[in-house]
């Protein structure tokens, strides 16, 4: 009898440590699908809207042109980054505050950072949820201080969302929708000239 139950016990937990290797892959081979279709994309749009722990923060239009070039347009700021510096502007204050592009800056709208670097410093799992592939990323290091991203995978194996958790700032979400791709972006489309007037921090 106690044979019995320790062959089932035994049975049980190989069936567990299969479905979890079986989750790993998947997740690996998400991640490889994932970047498979980036690969394939050369610049791109997407409306987004920006949320922290549950409460709207900010909306407007995205824009995204490799390797690091990044605009985005919202009511009242628009940021843009030519790869090599950052620009801010608040509309409301017409003031600009300017920086070096910092490409280790792990934020939401780093599709460079989410489809290729956090995978290498993470640990990878993958589920559905409501039809969508989720992918969860946990680093397993000490370069990244959050505790863990999630991306959400549309069908057409596009970025629809991603989760934050960050111990110190807590949920950060943002949806994409209305994708368009490869739209042929000048790289002007990705440098900013402050408006005459305007107040200028330069950080640099």
């Amino acid at each position: 009898m106690q044979i019995k139950k320790i062959i089932g016990n035994s049975i049980i937990i190989v069936i567990l440590l299969v479905s979890i290797a079986h989750a790993q892959t998947n997740g690996n081979e998400l991640i490889k699908d994932l970047q498979t279709r980036f690969n394939a994309i050369d610049d791109l749009t997407a409306e987004f809207i920006q949320s922290t722990n549950g409460k709207i923060f900010l909306s407007g239009v995205f824009l995204f042109k490799k390797e690091n070039m990044v605009k985005i347009i919202a009511k009242q700021l628009i940021i843009v980054s030519d790869g090599t510096t950052s620009w801010s502007y608040n509309k409301k204050e017409n003031k600009v505050i300017i920086s070096n592009f910092d490409e280790n800056d792990p934020g939401v709208f780093s599709i460079n950072e989410l489809v290729y670097n956090f995978p290498e410093e993470c640990d990878i799992s993958s589920n559905i949820e409501n039809g969508e592939k989720v992918l969860t990323l946990v680093p397993n290091g000490y370069k990244y201080n959050f505790n863990k991203v999630q991306i959400w995978l549309n069908a057409d194996d596009l970025i629809s969302k991603v989760l934050f958790i960050d111990p110190a700032f807590g949920e950060t979400e943002v949806t994409f929708s209305n994708y368009k791709l490869n739209q042929n972006f000048s790289d002007s489309e990705f440098y900013f000239i402050p408006p005459v007037g305007s107040k200028i921090i330069d950080l640099r």
